[in-house]
């Protein structure tokens, strides 16, 4: 009898491989660390109208390569964490588009850094084209950056079963073998950010640090790696704020469900931590005016019983951000002092299971 779903033969992939033993939840912040996380995706000399919300121009992504030098920050690789007197960030870029990621690449050795680029291996392919060649992967890697998978073919792997299946057979032998390297299971990026917790478990067999695209910092720890997305709508000043407000990192509410599920209500343990009287979810996802990085009052959606506090996430969902958003990438946070604090670390809920049939 053939599956009834999607997800059905999704988990069904995943225990045949020995990937799946069950939900585990995702480790939360431990550590003081708090280690700053950018991502961007294509770079360009002047913007147009036509470029979408994920094109930066090079100006900017420069001075932000000077606000990192003058600020005295070091690039670092994840493995690195906890090296001492070192004030660190993890620099990324996604999709491998050639033009942006070479010129990238360029500003960043001038200006002394180093950078994950994450590739769609089912698009690296030899000679010219719009993606990073194998010799391209070659000079990143000589030049001292790090390549890495962005899944197979950059489909969304909450609900596509062959990205997830080649994902898992393919993709770090293929980055591997373009770089003319020993294929890598340090560093791995999901498609869109997408994920499940039976997902992020079984990629997390093959690689050590999962990327996503979830606001935040990390701890240094956990399998689960925050990005904050680069986009030339935000102010750069929130970015500036975040990458120097990593002092002020202090989660105080745990999540009390797997990072990635489908849940229409959430719940956290403050664990004897007063809860403030202003929460407010901070999302990269768009809202229904397609803003990012909105700051949208909890309200009428939160309860307080005890040591739990529960989020009424889809009712939160259907006002603020439409009827056709699954998903939402954020974290619980409170301004205090004025500045931004976050309650929680960066997490994934989807309100619809992304792998039923529509």
């Amino acid at each position: 009898m053939l599956p009834r779903s999607a997800r059905t033969l999704l988990l069904a992939l995943l225990l045949a491989t020995g990937c799946a033993t069950g939900p585990a939840r995702v480790p939360q912040p431990r550590s003081g660390q708090a280690i700053p996380v950018l991502t961007w995706h294509n770079l360009k000399d002047q913007l147009t109208e036509g470029d979408g919300s994920m094109t930066e121009s090079y100006a900017s992504f420069e001075a932000m390569l000077r606000f990192l030098r003058e600020n005295g920050f070091r690039s670092i690789f994840p493995e690195e964490a906890g090296t001492s007197g070192v004030r660190p960030v993890i620099l990324t870029f996604d999709d491998g588009h050639r033009e942006s990621a070479l010129g990238a690449a360029a500003l960043l050795e001038r200006y002394g850094f180093r950078g994950i680029f994450f590739v769609i291996p089912n698009r690296t392919r030899p000679g010219p084209g719009d993606f990073l060649s194998p010799d391209d992967l070659v000079r990143l890697t000589r030049a001292g950056h790090r390549v890495a998978p962005h899944g197979y073919d950059h489909r969304s792997m909450a609900s596509s079963v062959i990205e997830v299946a080649a994902t898992l057979a393919r993709s770090a032998r293929m980055t591997g073998e373009s770089a003319r390297t020993a294929p890598s299971t340090l560093d791995f990026a999901f498609p869109f950010g997408h994920y499940l917790p039976e997902v992020a478990e079984a990629v997390g067999q093959r690689f050590r640090y999962l990327h996503t695209v979830n606001p935040g910092y990390w701890d240094g720890r956990s399998a689960l790696l925050p990005r904050m997305l680069i986009m030339p709508a935000v102010d750069p000043a929130l970015f500036r704020e975040y990458l120097l407000g990593g002092a002020d990192y202090r989660p105080v509410l745990e999540p009390l469900f797997a990072n990635g599920a489908v849940a229409e209500t959430v719940s956290f343990a403050a664990r004897g931590t007063p809860v403030p009287d202003s929460i407010q979810i901070f999302a990269i996802s768009a809202d229904a005016e397609g803003r990012s990085y909105t700051m949208r009052p909890v309200g009428e959606n939160l309860r307080i019983h005890g040591d739990t506090v529960t989020v009424a996430l889809g009712a939160h969902m259907r006002r603020y951000h439409g009827p056709g958003r699954d998903a939402i990438s954020y974290a619980l946070v409170t301004r205090r002092g004025g500045r931004l604090r976050y309650l929680t670390p960066g997490i994934l809920n989807w309100i619809r299971d992304p792998a039923a049939p529509r």
